[in-house]
Protein backbone atom coordinates (compact mmCIF):
# COMPACT_ATOMS: atom_id res chain seq x y z
CA UNK A 1 0.00 0.00 0.00
CA UNK A 2 2.98 2.30 1.05
CA UNK A 3 4.67 1.66 -2.47
CA UNK A 4 1.45 2.63 -4.35
CA UNK A 5 1.26 5.93 -2.72
CA UNK A 6 5.19 6.95 -3.42
CA UNK A 7 3.96 5.50 -6.80
CA UNK A 8 0.64 8.20 -7.00
CA UNK A 9 2.89 10.65 -5.39
CA UNK A 10 5.50 10.98 -7.91
CA UNK A 11 3.48 10.38 -11.08
CA UNK A 12 1.35 13.51 -9.38
CA UNK A 13 4.85 15.36 -8.83
CA UNK A 14 6.13 14.51 -12.49
CA UNK A 15 2.56 16.21 -13.85
CA UNK A 16 2.92 19.42 -11.87
CA UNK A 17 6.24 19.77 -12.90
CA UNK A 18 6.02 19.28 -16.21
CA UNK A 19 2.49 20.22 -17.56
CA UNK A 20 1.61 24.12 -17.93
CA UNK A 21 -0.30 25.65 -15.03
CA UNK A 22 -1.75 29.31 -15.40
CA UNK A 23 -0.18 29.88 -12.12
CA UNK A 24 1.59 33.06 -13.72
CA UNK A 25 -0.94 33.74 -16.15
CA UNK A 26 -2.10 37.68 -15.87
CA UNK A 27 -5.47 39.19 -15.74
CA UNK A 28 -6.22 42.31 -17.44
CA UNK A 29 -9.21 44.67 -17.12
CA UNK A 30 -10.33 47.57 -19.33
CA UNK A 31 -13.21 49.63 -19.86
CA UNK A 32 -13.69 50.03 -24.09
CA UNK A 33 -14.98 53.50 -25.37
CA UNK A 34 -18.47 52.22 -24.87
CA UNK A 35 -18.21 52.41 -20.89
CA UNK A 36 -18.19 48.37 -20.91
CA UNK A 37 -15.74 46.95 -19.07
CA UNK A 38 -13.83 43.66 -19.78
CA UNK A 39 -11.45 41.12 -18.37
CA UNK A 40 -9.31 39.14 -20.23
CA UNK A 41 -5.82 36.57 -20.07
CA UNK A 42 -4.60 38.84 -22.96
CA UNK A 43 -3.15 42.25 -22.96
CA UNK A 44 -5.95 44.94 -24.78
CA UNK A 45 -4.68 46.44 -27.95
CA UNK A 46 -5.27 50.69 -28.26
CA UNK A 47 -8.18 50.31 -30.19
CA UNK A 48 -9.96 48.28 -27.62
CA UNK A 49 -9.02 50.04 -24.58
CA UNK A 50 -11.70 53.61 -24.28
CA UNK A 51 -10.70 53.99 -20.42
CA UNK A 52 -7.92 56.81 -19.47
CA UNK A 53 -6.36 56.58 -16.42
CA UNK A 54 -5.72 59.71 -14.14
CA UNK A 55 -1.83 60.25 -13.78
CA UNK A 56 -1.74 60.49 -9.67
CA UNK A 57 1.68 61.44 -7.74
CA UNK A 58 5.06 63.05 -8.97
CA UNK A 59 4.89 63.92 -12.60
CA UNK A 60 7.17 62.10 -15.22
CA UNK A 61 8.78 64.17 -16.89
CA UNK A 62 10.38 63.01 -20.21
CA UNK A 63 11.61 63.97 -23.99
CA UNK A 64 9.33 63.88 -27.36
CA UNK A 65 10.45 65.12 -30.51
CA UNK A 66 9.21 68.54 -30.92
CA UNK A 67 8.81 70.84 -33.81
CA UNK A 68 11.80 73.70 -34.27
CA UNK A 69 11.47 76.34 -31.81
CA UNK A 70 10.53 80.06 -32.94
CA UNK A 71 11.78 82.58 -31.79
CA UNK A 72 8.59 83.52 -28.91
CA UNK A 73 7.95 81.43 -26.05
CA UNK A 74 6.83 77.43 -26.59
CA UNK A 75 3.49 77.17 -26.30
CA UNK A 76 2.72 74.71 -23.35
CA UNK A 77 0.05 72.03 -24.47
CA UNK A 78 -2.45 70.03 -21.97
CA UNK A 79 -4.13 67.22 -22.62
CA UNK A 80 -7.11 66.52 -20.36
CA UNK A 81 -10.52 64.74 -19.54
CA UNK A 82 -13.54 66.50 -17.89
CA UNK A 83 -13.80 64.44 -14.90
CA UNK A 84 -9.71 64.01 -13.82
CA UNK A 85 -9.41 65.71 -10.40
CA UNK A 86 -5.59 66.35 -11.24
CA UNK A 87 -6.06 68.08 -14.51
CA UNK A 88 -8.37 70.66 -12.81
CA UNK A 89 -5.22 70.84 -10.28
CA UNK A 90 -2.81 71.61 -12.81
CA UNK A 91 -5.10 73.80 -14.79
CA UNK A 92 -5.74 75.52 -11.29
CA UNK A 93 -2.19 76.44 -11.02
CA UNK A 94 -1.53 77.31 -14.48
CA UNK A 95 -4.08 79.97 -14.31
CA UNK A 96 -2.99 80.76 -11.04
CA UNK A 97 0.72 81.30 -11.63
CA UNK A 98 -0.78 83.18 -14.92
CA UNK A 99 0.93 80.71 -17.37
CA UNK A 100 -1.05 80.59 -20.51
CA UNK A 101 -1.79 77.40 -22.16
CA UNK A 102 -3.40 75.64 -24.68
CA UNK A 103 -5.94 72.65 -23.22
CA UNK A 104 -7.14 69.92 -24.98
CA UNK A 105 -9.76 67.50 -23.92
CA UNK A 106 -9.15 63.93 -25.73
CA UNK A 107 -12.68 62.62 -24.49
CA UNK A 108 -14.31 65.31 -26.92
CA UNK A 109 -12.22 65.85 -29.74
CA UNK A 110 -11.22 63.15 -32.09
CA UNK A 111 -7.88 65.56 -33.37
CA UNK A 112 -6.93 65.86 -29.77
CA UNK A 113 -6.97 62.24 -29.23
CA UNK A 114 -5.00 61.74 -31.86
CA UNK A 115 -2.30 64.21 -31.28
CA UNK A 116 -2.08 62.98 -27.79
CA UNK A 117 -1.52 59.18 -28.73
CA UNK A 118 1.14 60.70 -31.32
CA UNK A 119 2.67 62.74 -28.44
CA UNK A 120 2.60 58.71 -26.48
CA UNK A 121 -0.76 59.60 -23.99
CA UNK A 122 -1.23 57.03 -21.77
CA UNK A 123 -3.24 58.67 -18.81
CA UNK A 124 -3.92 62.35 -18.14
CA UNK A 125 -2.70 65.01 -17.55
CA UNK A 126 -0.40 64.87 -20.39
CA UNK A 127 1.78 68.12 -20.25
CA UNK A 128 3.96 69.39 -23.25
CA UNK A 129 6.13 71.92 -23.58
CA UNK A 130 8.49 71.97 -26.43
CA UNK A 131 10.72 68.66 -26.39
CA UNK A 132 9.52 67.86 -22.50
CA UNK A 133 6.37 65.78 -21.75
CA UNK A 134 4.94 65.60 -17.94
CA UNK A 135 2.84 62.51 -17.39
CA UNK A 136 0.83 63.59 -14.28
CA UNK A 137 1.10 66.91 -12.71
CA UNK A 138 3.95 67.77 -10.12
CA UNK A 139 4.19 71.36 -9.46
CA UNK A 140 7.81 71.80 -8.66
CA UNK A 141 9.54 69.81 -11.47
CA UNK A 142 7.15 71.64 -13.95
CA UNK A 143 8.28 75.15 -12.44
CA UNK A 144 11.16 73.99 -13.58
CA UNK A 145 10.47 73.13 -17.16
CA UNK A 146 8.58 76.47 -17.01
CA UNK A 147 11.80 78.48 -16.08
CA UNK A 148 13.43 77.05 -18.42
CA UNK A 149 11.74 77.36 -21.35
CA UNK A 150 11.97 81.06 -20.36
CA UNK A 151 8.21 81.39 -18.73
Amino acid sequence: MYALFLRFCAIALFLMCTLPGDAGAEVFRWTDAAGKVHFSDKKPDESERGHVETFDGRGAVSFIDAPPATASLPKLRMFTTQWCPVCKKAKAWLKQRGTPFEEFDIETSAAAKAEYRRAGGRGVPLILLGKERMAGFDARRLEIILAKAGY
